[in-house]
């Protein structure tokens, strides 16, 4: 089976001059990976090149790092500005997704309705938190922000933010070198967890009843949210929020959450989130910039056949897997 030419992918960082302000996790993070820096300033020749290799027609770019564009919106206004005039060397290779400073709501709601009808971007990818590592959007006073992304009819892709220098001492720290200090508050666990803890904040603060139609999208299999989903509609205090509300978590989880699968190369993983996820709410980008892949791997080949006609292809591994017999090895059926 040939792979396709038609993939479009959603989570495809890209540093622009105007946010590239460094911090202290970006600081050690480049030091250990600095080709992760290379590849997302990269807007030209080796990203296209790559893209064609893996087969992909259409990236959507996001800004990076994250973490800075929070609370600057004069930056915010500059590297999104930046962003459109990239996209216009290649318009029919790249989108864009917006940065917002969410710690000034009105602000953020403000450029995302510019960003959109002006220059003609798709959506935005949000920080997580902002920089105390802490805060969420639960609190209303960040719901214009939903409010303008609703009346657009466009995502907020949600995105791990930089951990607080402060969490990642008392929380990652320990007896063992900084690098996997750095690992366990971002891609190893904390960035994930975080996600999810917030998509759930969200849900209990009433914000998809507000806005029913609002379009969040996250990354990374579900950032741990699909082994748990079923025993938290199942606790008492979520039970008692499903039977007041229009929609339990389970209805937020398939109406309102769109899923990527950015970086996480896992055929194992990758079945248990068809279980619980609809189809047509599961996408396959593959974070440019910072998942140091070959990009010909049988992984990605398989995610760009997801995005597609997928149904045969499903039936195929579910059932091969139910019978236990899908090995990696015979995922290069589908070179």
């Amino acid at each position: 089976m040939a792979s396709p030419a038609q993939a479009i992918t959603l989570e495809e960082h890209a540093i622009f001059p105007s946010l590239e302000s460094n911090n202290f996790f970006y600081d050690n993070t480049w030091k250990i990976y600095p080709e992760c820096r290379n590849l997302a300033k990269d807007l030209s020749k080796t990203r296209l090149a790559n893209m064609d290799a893996g087969n992909v027609s259409y990236q959507i770019l996001s800004h990076l790092p994250g973490g800075v564009a929070s609370t600057d919106p004069a930056r915010c206004y500059a590297a999104n500005n930046e962003m459109a005039t990239a996209i216009k060397q290649h318009p029919d290779r790249f989108g864009g997704f917006a940065a917002l400073p969410m710690a000034h709501p009105l602000e953020a709601a403000k450029e995302l309705r510019r960003t959109v009808t002006d220059l003609g971007f798709l959506g935005a990818l949000i920080d997580n938190h902002l920089p105390d590592g802490t805060t969420h959007y639960d609190d209303e006073r960040f719901w214009p922000v939903f409010a303008a992304a609703e009346s657009l009819d466009v995502p907020l892709y949600i995105h791990p933010s930089t951990p607080s220098q402060d969490s990642i001492q008392t929380r990652f720290s320990g007896n063992y070198p900084l690098a996997a200090e750095l690992g366990l508050a971002s891609g190893a666990w904390g960035w994930h967890e975080n996600v999810g803890l917030h998509i759930l904040k969200l849900y209990a603060a009433g914000v998809f009843e507000q806005y029913p139609k609002l379009k969040i999208v996250i990354g990374h299999m579900g950032e741990l949210l699909p082994i748990m989903l079923h025993r938290i509609a199942r606790l008492g205090f979520f039970k008692g929020l499903a039977a007041s509300r229009r929609k339990g978590i389970m209805d937020v989880w398939n109406e309102n959450i769109w899923v990527t699968t950015s970086g996480v190369f896992s055929v194992e993983t990758l079945m248990m989130l068809l279980q619980v996820t609809k189809v047509e709410r599961k996408t396959p980008p593959w974070s440019h910039g910072t998942s140091m892949l070959d990009i010909d791997d049988r992984y990605p080949r398989l995610l760009c056949l997801l995005s597609l006609d997928c149904t045969p292809l499903y039936d195929y591994i579910l059932g091969k897997h139910s019978q236990g017999t899908t090995t990696e090895e015979q995922i290069d059926l589908f070179e």
